[in-house]
Protein backbone atom coordinates (compact mmCIF):
# COMPACT_ATOMS: atom_id res chain seq x y z
CA UNK A 1 0.00 0.00 0.00
CA UNK A 2 1.16 3.62 -1.10
CA UNK A 3 1.05 5.97 1.74
CA UNK A 4 1.45 9.83 1.40
CA UNK A 5 5.16 10.82 1.50
CA UNK A 6 4.49 15.03 1.69
CA UNK A 7 5.46 14.71 5.52
CA UNK A 8 8.61 12.54 4.84
CA UNK A 9 11.26 14.91 6.18
CA UNK A 10 9.06 14.32 9.74
CA UNK A 11 11.50 11.01 9.70
CA UNK A 12 14.47 12.06 7.85
CA UNK A 13 15.40 14.00 10.93
CA UNK A 14 16.33 10.85 12.79
CA UNK A 15 19.88 9.94 12.85
CA UNK A 16 19.00 6.15 11.29
CA UNK A 17 21.40 3.68 11.02
CA UNK A 18 21.35 -0.30 11.65
CA UNK A 19 23.28 -2.89 13.76
CA UNK A 20 24.00 -6.69 13.68
CA UNK A 21 24.07 -9.43 16.12
CA UNK A 22 28.22 -9.39 16.64
CA UNK A 23 29.39 -5.70 16.73
CA UNK A 24 32.96 -4.41 16.21
CA UNK A 25 34.04 -0.96 17.09
CA UNK A 26 37.29 0.98 15.17
CA UNK A 27 37.58 4.59 16.92
CA UNK A 28 41.29 5.32 16.86
CA UNK A 29 41.22 8.72 19.01
CA UNK A 30 38.62 7.06 21.18
CA UNK A 31 40.86 4.87 23.24
CA UNK A 32 39.11 3.78 26.51
CA UNK A 33 36.12 4.29 26.62
CA UNK A 34 32.73 2.99 27.38
CA UNK A 35 30.65 2.22 25.02
CA UNK A 36 26.88 1.80 25.68
CA UNK A 37 24.74 -0.15 23.15
CA UNK A 38 20.68 0.01 23.38
CA UNK A 39 18.84 -2.54 21.58
CA UNK A 40 14.28 -2.35 21.86
CA UNK A 41 11.38 -5.13 21.99
CA UNK A 42 8.28 -2.46 21.97
CA UNK A 43 8.75 0.29 24.02
CA UNK A 44 11.38 -1.67 26.29
CA UNK A 45 15.11 -1.14 25.77
CA UNK A 46 17.58 -2.92 27.05
CA UNK A 47 21.54 -2.24 26.74
CA UNK A 48 24.84 -3.62 26.68
CA UNK A 49 27.94 -2.09 27.78
CA UNK A 50 31.41 -2.50 25.87
CA UNK A 51 35.28 -0.85 26.53
CA UNK A 52 37.38 -0.13 23.37
CA UNK A 53 40.94 -0.91 24.22
CA UNK A 54 44.30 1.07 23.58
CA UNK A 55 43.65 1.16 20.07
CA UNK A 56 40.15 2.30 20.18
CA UNK A 57 38.48 -0.81 18.92
CA UNK A 58 36.34 -3.43 20.84
CA UNK A 59 33.45 -5.63 20.27
CA UNK A 60 30.35 -6.69 21.49
CA UNK A 61 27.53 -9.39 20.70
CA UNK A 62 23.86 -8.72 21.02
CA UNK A 63 21.80 -11.55 21.91
CA UNK A 64 21.28 -14.19 19.17
CA UNK A 65 18.48 -13.51 16.88
CA UNK A 66 18.23 -10.11 17.01
CA UNK A 67 17.51 -7.93 14.31
CA UNK A 68 16.42 -4.51 14.65
CA UNK A 69 17.83 -0.81 15.80
CA UNK A 70 20.67 -0.23 18.51
CA UNK A 71 22.38 3.00 19.42
CA UNK A 72 25.52 3.39 20.08
CA UNK A 73 26.30 5.69 22.54
CA UNK A 74 29.56 7.49 23.97
CA UNK A 75 29.33 9.26 26.76
CA UNK A 76 31.04 12.86 25.38
CA UNK A 77 31.13 11.89 21.78
CA UNK A 78 27.46 11.30 20.63
CA UNK A 79 25.83 8.57 19.49
CA UNK A 80 24.41 6.87 16.38
CA UNK A 81 22.13 4.52 15.39
CA UNK A 82 21.78 1.00 13.27
CA UNK A 83 20.04 -2.19 12.25
CA UNK A 84 21.11 -5.42 13.85
CA UNK A 85 20.91 -8.33 11.89
CA UNK A 86 23.83 -8.72 9.76
CA UNK A 87 26.11 -11.69 10.79
CA UNK A 88 28.74 -8.81 11.94
CA UNK A 89 28.59 -5.28 11.44
CA UNK A 90 31.60 -3.17 11.69
CA UNK A 91 31.34 0.71 12.60
CA UNK A 92 34.25 2.68 11.89
CA UNK A 93 34.96 6.15 12.61
CA UNK A 94 38.19 8.77 12.49
CA UNK A 95 37.14 11.62 14.30
CA UNK A 96 36.26 12.16 18.16
CA UNK A 97 32.36 12.20 17.37
CA UNK A 98 30.08 9.66 16.48
CA UNK A 99 26.99 10.66 14.39
CA UNK A 100 25.26 9.43 11.06
CA UNK A 101 28.14 11.61 9.40
CA UNK A 102 31.00 10.59 10.95
CA UNK A 103 30.89 6.60 11.21
CA UNK A 104 30.37 4.52 8.05
CA UNK A 105 29.23 0.86 7.93
CA UNK A 106 31.81 -0.83 6.01
CA UNK A 107 29.97 -4.10 4.18
CA UNK A 108 26.44 -3.37 5.24
CA UNK A 109 23.95 -4.10 3.09
CA UNK A 110 21.24 -3.64 5.48
CA UNK A 111 22.95 0.46 5.93
CA UNK A 112 23.87 1.05 2.49
CA UNK A 113 20.62 0.47 1.35
CA UNK A 114 18.45 2.44 3.90
CA UNK A 115 20.66 5.35 3.81
CA UNK A 116 20.47 4.88 -0.48
CA UNK A 117 17.30 5.02 0.04
CA UNK A 118 16.56 7.75 2.45
CA UNK A 119 18.57 9.94 -0.30
CA UNK A 120 16.55 9.00 -3.55
CA UNK A 121 13.35 9.25 -1.17
CA UNK A 122 14.55 12.78 -0.46
CA UNK A 123 15.28 14.00 -3.55
CA UNK A 124 11.70 12.54 -4.68
CA UNK A 125 10.00 14.88 -2.15
CA UNK A 126 11.58 18.00 -2.53
CA UNK A 127 11.35 17.96 -6.39
CA UNK A 128 7.43 17.13 -5.50
CA UNK A 129 7.35 20.01 -3.58
CA UNK A 130 8.81 22.50 -5.44
CA UNK A 131 6.20 20.90 -8.35
CA UNK A 132 3.35 21.14 -6.49
CA UNK A 133 4.32 24.72 -5.60
CA UNK A 134 4.48 25.23 -9.52
CA UNK A 135 1.77 24.04 -10.68
CA UNK A 136 -0.25 26.39 -7.94
CA UNK A 137 1.22 29.44 -9.38
CA UNK A 138 0.60 28.66 -12.82
CA UNK A 139 -3.11 28.42 -14.80
CA UNK A 140 -3.64 24.79 -15.61
CA UNK A 141 -4.04 26.05 -19.38
CA UNK A 142 -0.37 27.76 -19.69
CA UNK A 143 2.54 25.91 -21.15
CA UNK A 144 4.62 26.04 -17.70
CA UNK A 145 2.16 24.05 -16.06
CA UNK A 146 1.57 21.64 -18.69
CA UNK A 147 5.22 21.24 -18.40
CA UNK A 148 5.04 20.76 -14.84
CA UNK A 149 2.06 18.03 -15.00
CA UNK A 150 4.28 16.53 -17.32
CA UNK A 151 7.28 16.75 -14.74
CA UNK A 152 4.97 15.46 -12.11
CA UNK A 153 3.89 12.72 -13.76
CA UNK A 154 7.67 11.09 -14.24
CA UNK A 155 8.30 11.75 -10.47
CA UNK A 156 5.19 10.21 -9.70
CA UNK A 157 6.16 6.66 -11.47
CA UNK A 158 10.25 7.08 -10.41
CA UNK A 159 8.18 7.25 -6.88
CA UNK A 160 6.52 4.02 -7.05
CA UNK A 161 9.32 2.11 -9.30
CA UNK A 162 11.35 3.73 -5.90
CA UNK A 163 8.97 1.62 -3.65
CA UNK A 164 9.14 -1.27 -5.88
CA UNK A 165 12.39 -1.76 -5.62
CA UNK A 166 12.19 -1.09 -1.62
CA UNK A 167 9.84 -3.99 -1.63
CA UNK A 168 11.76 -6.73 -3.66
CA UNK A 169 14.73 -5.97 -1.42
CA UNK A 170 13.56 -8.09 1.35
CA UNK A 171 15.85 -6.15 3.86
CA UNK A 172 15.06 -5.08 7.43
CA UNK A 173 15.01 -1.69 6.43
CA UNK A 174 12.55 -2.41 3.88
CA UNK A 175 9.92 -2.92 6.31
CA UNK A 176 11.48 -0.07 7.96
CA UNK A 177 10.76 2.33 5.56
CA UNK A 178 7.28 1.34 4.68
CA UNK A 179 6.68 1.56 8.83
CA UNK A 180 7.99 4.84 8.18
CA UNK A 181 5.63 5.80 5.65
CA UNK A 182 2.87 4.52 7.31
CA UNK A 183 3.43 7.01 10.05
CA UNK A 184 3.72 9.73 7.30
CA UNK A 185 0.43 9.09 6.27
CA UNK A 186 -1.66 9.02 9.60
CA UNK A 187 0.31 12.03 10.43
CA UNK A 188 -1.64 13.46 7.23
CA UNK A 189 -4.71 11.96 7.99
CA UNK A 190 -4.70 13.44 11.66
CA UNK A 191 -3.55 16.73 10.08
CA UNK A 192 -6.47 17.10 7.73
CA UNK A 193 -9.63 14.76 9.60
CA UNK A 194 -9.22 13.00 5.93
CA UNK A 195 -11.91 10.41 6.95
CA UNK A 196 -11.26 7.84 3.71
CA UNK A 197 -6.88 7.93 4.82
CA UNK A 198 -8.16 6.88 8.51
CA UNK A 199 -9.54 4.51 7.07
CA UNK A 200 -6.96 3.37 5.03
CA UNK A 201 -4.26 3.31 8.14
CA UNK A 202 -6.75 1.75 10.23
CA UNK A 203 -6.78 -1.14 7.56
CA UNK A 204 -3.45 -1.48 7.06
CA UNK A 205 -2.85 -1.77 10.94
CA UNK A 206 -4.70 -5.04 11.02
CA UNK A 207 -3.85 -6.60 7.93
CA UNK A 208 -0.65 -5.37 6.57
CA UNK A 209 1.12 -4.53 9.59
CA UNK A 210 4.91 -6.07 9.68
CA UNK A 211 4.56 -6.55 13.72
CA UNK A 212 7.46 -8.22 14.23
CA UNK A 213 10.20 -4.95 12.02
CA UNK A 214 7.95 -2.99 14.44
CA UNK A 215 8.56 -4.33 17.34
CA UNK A 216 12.22 -3.74 17.39
CA UNK A 217 11.89 -0.35 15.46
CA UNK A 218 12.83 1.68 18.63
CA UNK A 219 10.95 5.01 18.90
CA UNK A 220 8.74 3.79 15.63
CA UNK A 221 7.02 1.62 17.71
CA UNK A 222 5.69 4.10 20.22
CA UNK A 223 5.03 6.87 17.21
CA UNK A 224 3.13 4.06 15.15
CA UNK A 225 0.87 3.49 18.53
CA UNK A 226 0.30 6.97 19.60
CA UNK A 227 -0.84 8.21 16.07
CA UNK A 228 -2.98 5.47 15.73
CA UNK A 229 -5.06 5.96 18.89
CA UNK A 230 -5.38 9.61 17.32
CA UNK A 231 -6.89 7.96 14.06
CA UNK A 232 -10.12 7.62 16.60
CA UNK A 233 -12.28 10.64 18.01
CA UNK A 234 -13.62 8.12 20.71
CA UNK A 235 -11.59 6.10 23.23
CA UNK A 236 -14.44 3.19 23.24
CA UNK A 237 -13.91 3.06 19.16
CA UNK A 238 -10.12 2.89 19.51
CA UNK A 239 -10.81 0.02 22.43
CA UNK A 240 -12.85 -1.85 20.66
CA UNK A 241 -10.73 -1.70 17.34
CA UNK A 242 -7.66 -2.82 19.27
CA UNK A 243 -9.08 -5.60 20.85
CA UNK A 244 -9.52 -8.38 18.50
CA UNK A 245 -5.78 -7.92 17.79
CA UNK A 246 -4.70 -9.37 21.18
CA UNK A 247 -6.15 -12.81 20.46
CA UNK A 248 -4.04 -12.31 16.79
CA UNK A 249 -0.47 -11.20 17.49
CA UNK A 250 1.69 -13.03 18.96
CA UNK A 251 4.35 -13.19 21.60
CA UNK A 252 6.57 -11.31 22.23
CA UNK A 253 4.82 -8.68 20.24
CA UNK A 254 1.30 -9.09 21.84
CA UNK A 255 1.95 -8.54 25.60
CA UNK A 256 3.96 -5.44 24.42
CA UNK A 257 1.36 -4.07 22.84
CA UNK A 258 -1.09 -4.63 25.53
CA UNK A 259 1.74 -2.67 27.16
CA UNK A 260 1.68 0.08 25.00
CA UNK A 261 -2.22 0.49 24.07
CA UNK A 262 -2.49 0.96 28.20
CA UNK A 263 0.31 3.39 28.41
CA UNK A 264 -1.15 5.34 25.26
CA UNK A 265 -4.31 5.73 26.69
CA UNK A 266 -2.96 6.67 29.92
CA UNK A 267 -1.34 9.89 28.01
CA UNK A 268 -4.56 10.48 26.39
CA UNK A 269 -6.61 9.91 29.56
CA UNK A 270 -8.56 7.66 28.00
CA UNK A 271 -9.62 5.61 31.63
CA UNK A 272 -12.54 4.50 29.77
CA UNK A 273 -10.39 2.79 26.89
CA UNK A 274 -8.18 1.24 29.63
CA UNK A 275 -11.08 -0.83 31.57
CA UNK A 276 -12.28 -1.95 28.14
CA UNK A 277 -8.85 -2.92 27.15
CA UNK A 278 -8.20 -5.03 30.32
CA UNK A 279 -11.38 -6.60 30.99
CA UNK A 280 -11.03 -8.17 27.31
CA UNK A 281 -8.03 -9.80 28.20
CA UNK A 282 -9.16 -11.11 31.36
CA UNK A 283 -12.76 -12.02 29.56
CA UNK A 284 -11.00 -13.78 26.86
CA UNK A 285 -7.96 -15.40 28.81
CA UNK A 286 -5.46 -14.19 26.37
CA UNK A 287 -1.95 -15.68 27.31
CA UNK A 288 0.43 -13.05 28.16
CA UNK A 289 3.89 -13.03 28.97
CA UNK A 290 4.30 -13.89 32.88
CA UNK A 291 7.66 -12.34 33.63
CA UNK A 292 6.45 -8.86 32.61
CA UNK A 293 6.59 -7.05 35.60
CA UNK A 294 4.66 -4.23 33.53
CA UNK A 295 1.59 -5.99 32.41
CA UNK A 296 1.61 -7.40 35.64
CA UNK A 297 0.72 -4.23 37.12
CA UNK A 298 -1.86 -3.34 34.03
CA UNK A 299 -3.53 -7.01 34.76
CA UNK A 300 -3.84 -5.94 38.69
CA UNK A 301 -5.48 -2.51 38.00
CA UNK A 302 -8.48 -4.29 36.91
CA UNK A 303 -8.57 -6.22 40.43
CA UNK A 304 -7.74 -3.57 42.45
CA UNK A 305 -10.54 -0.52 41.49
CA UNK A 306 -13.13 0.08 43.72
CA UNK A 307 -15.58 -2.05 45.91
CA UNK A 308 -12.67 -5.15 44.81
CA UNK A 309 -11.23 -7.07 47.78
CA UNK A 310 -7.81 -5.62 48.59
CA UNK A 311 -4.67 -7.82 48.10
CA UNK A 312 -2.66 -9.06 51.08
CA UNK A 313 0.15 -6.41 51.74
CA UNK A 314 3.45 -8.39 51.83
CA UNK A 315 5.01 -7.19 55.37
CA UNK A 316 1.99 -7.13 57.63
CA UNK A 317 1.97 -9.73 59.72
CA UNK A 318 -1.40 -9.71 60.77
CA UNK A 319 -3.32 -8.41 57.18
CA UNK A 320 -5.15 -5.38 56.41
CA UNK A 321 -8.70 -6.87 57.32
CA UNK A 322 -10.22 -5.36 59.24
CA UNK A 323 -11.48 -1.76 60.22
CA UNK A 324 -10.48 1.18 57.98
CA UNK A 325 -6.81 1.48 56.63
CA UNK A 326 -5.16 3.86 54.83
CA UNK A 327 -2.39 3.10 52.35
CA UNK A 328 0.14 5.29 51.40
CA UNK A 329 2.77 4.52 48.35
CA UNK A 330 5.77 6.89 47.94
CA UNK A 331 9.11 7.37 47.19
CA UNK A 332 11.86 9.34 49.08
CA UNK A 333 12.61 12.19 47.26
CA UNK A 334 9.21 12.80 45.14
CA UNK A 335 8.04 16.08 45.92
CA UNK A 336 4.56 15.54 46.00
CA UNK A 337 5.23 12.85 48.30
CA UNK A 338 6.84 14.97 50.53
CA UNK A 339 3.73 16.74 50.70
CA UNK A 340 1.79 14.30 51.28
CA UNK A 341 3.67 12.77 53.98
CA UNK A 342 4.05 15.78 56.18
CA UNK A 343 0.06 16.05 55.85
CA UNK A 344 -0.51 12.51 56.80
CA UNK A 345 2.05 13.28 59.95
CA UNK A 346 -0.10 16.26 60.73
CA UNK A 347 -3.03 14.56 60.97
CA UNK A 348 -1.65 10.95 61.91
CA UNK A 349 -3.29 11.51 65.60
CA UNK A 350 -6.77 12.46 64.64
CA UNK A 351 -6.37 9.64 62.29
CA UNK A 352 -5.13 6.68 64.91
CA UNK A 353 -7.80 8.31 67.18
CA UNK A 354 -10.66 7.78 64.53
CA UNK A 355 -9.66 3.61 64.30
CA UNK A 356 -7.59 4.26 61.18
CA UNK A 357 -4.75 2.22 60.54
CA UNK A 358 -1.89 3.94 58.11
CA UNK A 359 0.33 2.01 56.08
CA UNK A 360 3.38 3.51 54.17
CA UNK A 361 4.78 1.75 51.65
CA UNK A 362 8.12 2.75 49.75
CA UNK A 363 9.82 2.50 46.55
CA UNK A 364 12.87 3.40 47.51
CA UNK A 365 15.76 0.83 46.33
CA UNK A 366 18.78 2.31 49.30
CA UNK A 367 18.27 1.10 52.83
CA UNK A 368 20.08 3.94 53.66
CA UNK A 369 17.59 6.46 52.26
CA UNK A 370 14.54 4.82 52.99
CA UNK A 371 15.64 4.76 56.84
CA UNK A 372 16.79 8.22 56.98
CA UNK A 373 13.19 9.86 55.54
CA UNK A 374 10.79 7.16 57.59
CA UNK A 375 12.47 7.32 60.84
CA UNK A 376 10.26 10.51 61.48
CA UNK A 377 7.16 8.98 60.80
CA UNK A 378 4.75 8.32 63.77
CA UNK A 379 2.98 5.20 62.46
CA UNK A 380 3.94 1.42 63.10
CA UNK A 381 3.42 -0.09 59.76
CA UNK A 382 6.62 1.28 57.29
CA UNK A 383 7.47 -1.61 54.54
CA UNK A 384 10.20 -1.39 51.76
CA UNK A 385 11.64 -4.57 49.95
CA UNK A 386 14.09 -2.05 47.99
CA UNK A 387 12.39 -3.47 45.01
CA UNK A 388 10.96 -0.48 43.87
CA UNK A 389 8.28 -0.42 41.12
CA UNK A 390 8.92 -3.72 40.67
CA UNK A 391 7.89 -4.63 44.43
CA UNK A 392 4.96 -7.81 44.69
CA UNK A 393 3.06 -4.40 47.08
CA UNK A 394 3.27 -1.88 44.30
CA UNK A 395 2.82 -4.53 41.28
CA UNK A 396 -0.19 -6.02 43.09
CA UNK A 397 -1.64 -2.64 44.04
CA UNK A 398 -0.78 -1.88 40.10
CA UNK A 399 1.00 1.44 41.56
CA UNK A 400 1.78 3.40 38.03
CA UNK A 401 3.36 6.60 39.90
CA UNK A 402 4.09 7.86 43.53
CA UNK A 403 2.28 8.83 45.30
CA UNK A 404 -0.83 6.92 45.46
CA UNK A 405 -3.29 6.49 48.19
CA UNK A 406 -5.48 3.51 49.22
CA UNK A 407 -8.36 3.14 51.39
CA UNK A 408 -9.66 0.32 52.83
CA UNK A 409 -12.43 -0.72 54.83
CA UNK A 410 -13.12 -4.56 56.21
CA UNK A 411 -10.60 -5.54 52.65
CA UNK A 412 -12.09 -3.93 50.78
CA UNK A 413 -10.86 -0.72 48.59
CA UNK A 414 -13.29 1.95 48.89
CA UNK A 415 -10.86 4.30 46.81
CA UNK A 416 -7.75 5.31 45.03
CA UNK A 417 -6.44 8.88 45.49
CA UNK A 418 -3.24 11.25 44.80
CA UNK A 419 -4.13 13.38 47.64
CA UNK A 420 -4.82 13.03 51.16
CA UNK A 421 -7.39 15.32 51.60
CA UNK A 422 -9.36 13.54 48.83
CA UNK A 423 -10.24 10.67 51.14
CA UNK A 424 -12.99 12.44 53.02
CA UNK A 425 -10.98 10.95 56.93
CA UNK A 426 -10.74 14.34 58.06
CA UNK A 427 -11.33 17.54 57.55
CA UNK A 428 -8.58 20.46 58.06
CA UNK A 429 -9.05 22.90 60.28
Amino acid sequence: MKFPVKLLLFTLCYPWNISAQQIEFSFPVLPEKKIHIYYSGGNRRDSLLATSDKQGTGKVRLPEGYMGFVRIYIPGSGSVECIAGEPLLRIEGSGAFIGKEYVSFPGSRENSFLYSMFKEKELNLNRDAWIQFGMELYDPQSTVYKLLEKENKANKKQMLSLDGRIKESGLYASGLLDIMDYINGMATAIEVRDTLSSGQMKAYFHRQMDWKTLYTSGRLWQLVNIYYARLFEKETLYAEDIMPLFGQLQEPMRSAFLETAYETCEKLGWDTAKDLIVSYIYEHKIALDAQNSNLKRILSFEKTGRGKPAPPIKGLADGNSGGITLVLFYESGCDHCVVQLEELKKHYALLHNSGVRVVSVSADIDERVYKYHSHSFPWNDKICDYKGFSGENFINYAIFGTPTILVIGNGIITGRYSNLSETGLYQDQ
